[in-house]
């Protein structure tokens, strides 16, 4: 679907779930996201149709290194979501290269006007990558997500087209 010198993003199939599953509940991303069933991933792959269930896989590696999800495909007012993403392989910049191959996508090829996502508080390395790549911080909202039995506070971001064209 998407691809660069470093990752391809494909659709993701239901033979990637077990990887899906590992990588969403490992202790190093299960803080920051929330978790889904089997069920839920299989509804996203197979019936949702404003959603977008992505594998990046590592062209080195041959393998995948994490996954994302991209929601608002039908949506009126030209807003993509990036709901979801999870890395295994980190600090190895696939994070930054799946950003920029779906900011352009959204942009050039979907015809997006915001490309938004929203980031747990105390994840800040996430928050670092994406503010590197454009986005900026729209808000808090406070204590709006349940995560592993908590109320978590979680910043608004987002890029627009216009800040994407002309590369801020």
């Amino acid at each position: 679907m998407l691809e660069n010198d470093m990752i391809f993003i494909r659709k993701t199939t239901e033979e990637d779930l077990p990887y899906i599953l590992r990588t969403e509940s490992d202790s190093e991303n299960s803080p920051f996201i929330q978790q889904w069933t089997v069920d839920e991933h299989i509804d996203a792959i197979v019936q949702d149709q404003n959603l977008l269930h992505l594998t990046v896989i590592s062209k080195d590696l041959e393998v995948p290194v994490g996954y994302l999800l991209v929601n608002g495909l039908l949506n009126e007012n030209n807003s993509i979501e990036l709901k979801r993403t999870a890395f295994s392989h980190k600090g190895r910049g696939y994070g930054r290269q799946m950003l920029l191959l779906i900011k352009s996508w959204a942009f050039t090829q979907q015809n997006a006007n915001r490309l938004w996502l929203d980031v747990v508080e105390h994840n800040k390395r996430a928050k670092d990558l994406y503010k590197s790549a454009g986005f900026h911080v729209e808000g808090l909202q406070r204590e709006a997500v349940k995560i592993r039995g908590r109320y978590e506070s979680i910043y608004l971001m987002s890029i627009l087209k216009e800040e994407y064209d002309n590369g801020l």
